[in-house]
């Protein structure tokens, strides 16, 4: 009788350490890279609205022949490949690049199609060997991707490039789920620190940035990426990246004379210069930049995006807010807010917070705030102009927050407020001069270089 229950005891141990060695395999270790499709199941709607942008196709295998854009009917002397061989392509809006595999590496054939101009152009005719995509491509236009391998998890801008690696997230919410769990674990206090969320504007930074990351492995190899390496996503980008700044664009082929962005990419370094993404700091230095009297805590909804994310009853105070304005202030990062029209898109976002401004008359002088009819323009027009170029075409706004007067069009050469998105351009710059100087004869009082150049350039 002892024998049995001795060996009843011994199977009831055995089969709970089993249980527990198979059910609690790989938790602790540090999180994988597991998948977007992992996230459906608790995220449906999130997950839906991320798979209308963008970012999950900014670079993909051809799956169907629909997926390539470009027209190979022009017979373009510029286009020495098929159709049929393009394995991969990158871009969907402004432009498509055209890539094929060789021995293990992702290169660019040498023609691209311009999607805005519909036209084909050269694209790396004579170094296409030196531009594989595992350097100069692939840590922004992959998930999970690993420097030291070049591997990556997937094709495109998911779920894990934004809140990091999920594994133990997923893990740790099938506890709060699985029976055989909750008898241990409780079911309400289960980690929720495991998954990354994080409203800083170095998230969208580590890929909206323009410069270089050099690595230098066992051997002393030194390698050149395009990209900032082993960002964990609610860090800040590490000092080891370059970025591209108007002192060192040798070739001007990123900044504007003014040192604004004229290339694409460059998001992250127009905005952190920008006075939005010091409206926090700015509200404690100045108390209250909108008046008289003392800045309080209600400023926040307007000078801090932790403030504006956090729940009630748990917001921050002006003395322990750590955000000022940031990327996901205008953009919801899911892209939910482009399934519908509202008031929290458009000018009516700006109306906000910036609800004085928006308003006919300005305060001391009473004069209209733009000479332009209200129903023809809105705030970006003027604040974002169309100064930075992609696809061939001016076609993505500036994210400076700078209102460009036509006399940087003489100057720099470059558009302004005035004459950008098809606003004005049978006019000539003399006549937008002219119109401007009316309208805001305050800005003949600074010198373009005052207006417009950031400080930190």
């Amino acid at each position: 009788m002892k024998k049995t229950l001795l060996l009843l005891l011994l199977f009831i141990l055995s089969a709970a350490g089993w249980f527990f060695y198979t059910s609690h395999k790989g938790i602790g270790e540090k999180p994988e890279y597991i998948g977007k499709a992992s996230c459906q199941g608790c995220h449906p709607i999130h997950f839906a609205s991320h798979n209308t942008t963008l970012h999950p196709i900014i670079f993909r295998p051809v799956t169907s022949p629909e997926i390539i854009v470009g027209d190979f009917e022009q017979n373009n002397p510029l286009v020495t490949f098929k159709k049929e061989e393009i394995e991969y392509v990158v871009g969907s809006k402004w432009e498509q690049v055209y890539m094929r595999m060789i021995d293990g590496e992702y290169y660019p054939f040498t023609a691209k199609w311009m999607i805005t101009a519909q036209k084909w152009v050269p694209y790396k005719v004579h170094d296409w060997e030196k531009t594989p995509a595992s350097t100069k491509c692939n840590g922004c236009h992959t998930t999970g991707f690993n420097e030291k391998s070049y591997a990556f998890n997937e094709f495109g801008v998911n779920c894990e490039s934004c809140h990091g690696p999920a594994s133990e997230h997923v893990r740790h919410q099938q506890m709060k789920r699985e029976t055989s769990c909750i008898l241990c674990h409780d079911k309400e206090r289960a980690s929720e620190d495991d998954i990354i969320v994080s409203a800083k504007t170095s998230v969208c930074g580590q890929c909206h940035s323009r410069g270089t990351t050099s690595s230098v492995d066992a051997n002393g190899t030194k390698t050149l990426f395009n990209f900032p390496l082993a960002y964990v996503p609610g860090d800040d980008i590490s000092t080891s990246f370059n970025p591209s700044t108007l002192q060192n664009d040798t070739k001007k082929k990123n900044w504007w004379g003014n040192g604004i962005s004229k290339n694409r990419h460059q998001e992250f370094a127009d905005f952190s210069f920008s006075k939005h993404s010091k409206a926090l700091s700015d509200l404690r230095n100045k108390k209250n930049p909108h008046g008289e009297g003392e800045a309080d805590d209600s400023c926040l909804k307007c000078h801090s995006q932790d403030y504006r994310s956090a729940k009630e009853g748990e917001k921050p105070t002006l003395e322990n807010a750590k955000l000022g304005l940031t990327c996901i202030t205008c953009h919801e990062p899911h892209g939910i807010d482009r399934q519908s029209r509202s008031d929290t898109t458009g000018p009516y976002k700006c109306a906000l917070c910036h609800v004085n401004s928006f308003a006919t008359g300005r305060t001391k002088t009473a004069d209209s705030h733009f000479p332009c009819p209200s129903d023809k323009v809105g705030c970006a027009d003027c604040h974002m102009p169309y100064i930075v170029k992609t696809g061939g075409a001016y076609t993505i706004r500036s994210h400076a927050f700078k209102i460009i007067p036509p006399k940087a069009s003489k100057e720099y050469d470059m558009p302004n407020s005035c004459q950008n998105g098809g606003c004005h351009q049978e006019r000539s710059t003399e006549w937008a001069i002219r119109e401007f100087d009316k309208a805001y004869p305050e800005f003949n009082k600074k010198t373009l270089a005052d207006t417009l150049k950031s400080e930190a350039r």
